[in-house]
């Protein structure tokens, strides 16, 4: 899923999708602009369901903003922030 840990340091998903972007999509805003809200799920649901889907397809080449936007809500969805809610006070 989406959200489950893995044993890698880096989640499967957030590899695939950077090293695609770094390869493919390196243009302005990659990761401020928005794909569209379908090709986003599209691609959650490929993620979900297989182990690294093909990034390549013509969906995610001219969306390239989705895959990005896949990045993001990685981790929006984590249970706890990436600045975690321990090192708040330290982080503030």
């Amino acid at each position: 899923q989406l959200t489950s840990s893995h044993c890698s340091s880096v989640p499967q998903v957030l590899k695939s999708c950077t090293e695609f972007i770094e390869k493919h999509g390196i243009v302005d805003g990659i990761y401020r602009l928005s794909g569209i809200a379908s090709n986003i799920q599209k691609l959650r649901h490929e993620f979900d369901s297989e182990q690294i889907p093909d990034l390549t397809k013509d969906i995610y080449i001219q969306d390239i903003h989705c895959v990005g936007s896949l990045c993001k809500l990685y981790f929006r969805e984590l249970p706890n922030p990436l600045l975690t809610y321990q090192l708040y006070e330290k982080f503030s």
